[in-house]
């Protein structure tokens, strides 16, 4: 017997939460949504158990106040009016531009989504919302929880810059891994050590934080964050508090001594995902010190641990892309009770939406996911 309640994520053992969270999905887990509960506002969820065990979980929140465009909806679907005029609750780690399903695995499991989508489809009508989406899904994934729904539909709207890294390094046949960008890669790191600059790795301690709140919180500041140094300072705080420091790994660039980048990265399961990156915008960009913070050294830095995937975000894609990630796409699940796009506008839209990936990265063909072509045939 299955039965539903909406409780609060901090009300939910971790143990109990993380069993259901798949490796590598580190915006999902019970510590990375706690952490942001302390530090802006708890999440809600609808959870599914069977005997009293918990076998499914959606966390929930609101987006009516985010900053910027990653979570509003004319932005994410410009050709899809019907979201446009939506007001719908949101699903997933709060502003995470990655999420998953959190499951039971084996024969119920479809059964398991199809109850835990309805009962968010219910708790969204209580809220007087138009119902849920659930953004920022791995394609496969996102296919699987559509299909458990028949009001869901799936729409692209962002991509992921990712590198996967072969167990063996001489099996590694990307072809971000020779030629050209193999070049590019070794030219700048020998301009990156020429300029004066090193790298070291550390852990997210207190005095750490202090340091590089300062640069990320300029950096976020110009892609329309308001949140400043004290935010980002609580932030840290809040991970320290709920453990998550011991999943962080810091990367800190000096030239000549003086700290002028940082990047902090997480490890959860085989991956590590690139969260947090920050400048000094006065010491100038000599020496490649960006792309080798946020892209050559979390590299080398997964290769070095044993780990399989380096997850570079949705921002600057062209930039990752050349220096050999794939671009993998990522879509959102949406169910409405009401002006339901219809599944013609959903086709379009996906197809429209892949092609302009396809002819917008046509120099890096090589370097597209095959899943984006499974919208233009």
């Amino acid at each position: 017997m299955l039965r539903t309640a909406v409780e609060a994520v901090r009300s939910v053992a971790a143990t109990e939460w993380d069993s259901l969270v798949a490796p590598g999905d580190l915006f999902c887990g019970h510590a990375w949504l706690r952490h942001l509960d302390e530090a802006v506002s708890p999440h809600s969820a609808v959870v599914v158990r069977r005997a009293g065990v918990l076998a499914a979980a959606l966390p929930l929140w609101d987006a009516s106040h985010a900053d910027g465009s990653l979570f509003r909806l004319p932005a994410l679907f410009p050709h899809v009016p019907e979201l446009g005029r939506a007001e719908l609750l949101w699903a997933g780690a709060r502003r995470a531009v990655r999420n998953g399903v959190l499951s039971e695995t084996g024969p119920s499991r479809s059964a398991t989504l199809r109850r835990l989508l309805a009962a968010a489809v219910d708790h969204a009508r209580e809220r007087r919302r138009d119902r849920v989406i659930v953004p920022y899904l791995p394609v496969e994934t996102a296919r699987e929880l559509a299909a458990t729904h028949p009001q869901a539909s799936l729409l692209l709207h962002s991509a992921e810059a990712t590198v996967h890294i072969p167990r063996d390094p001489a099996q590694d046949h990307r072809p971000g891994a020779t030629g050209h960008n193999r070049k590019r890669r070794r030219r700048e790191l020998r301009d990156f050590a020429a300029t004066g600059h090193t790298l070291e790795w550390t852990g997210l301690t207190a005095e750490t934080a202090d340091r590089v709140a300062p640069l990320i919180a300029n950096t976020r500041a110009k892609h329309g964050s308001t949140g400043g140094v004290a935010w980002m300072r609580r932030i840290f705080d809040a991970q320290r508090r709920v453990g998550l420091d011991a999943a962080a790994a810091t990367l800190l660039c000096r030239r000549e001594g003086t700290l002028v980048a940082a990047a902090i990265c997480y490890r959860h399961g085989s991956s590590l995902h690139g969260r947090y990156f920050g400048a000094d915008e006065s010491a100038g960009r000599a020496g490649a010190a960006y792309f080798v913070t946020t892209c050559h050294a979390p590299v080398a830095y997964a290769r070095a641990h044993g780990l399989r995937r380096v997850h570079l975000s949705t921002s600057a894609l062209e930039a990752k892309v050349r220096r050999g990630a794939t671009l993998e796409p990522l879509a959102a699940v949406v169910l409405l009770d009401r002006d339901r796009p219809h599944p013609h506008t959903v086709e379009a839209h996906n197809r429209k939406f892949a092609a302009g990936y396809r002819d917008g990265f046509s120099d890096y063909a090589a370097l597209l996911d095959h899943r984006w072509f499974d919208f233009l045939d």
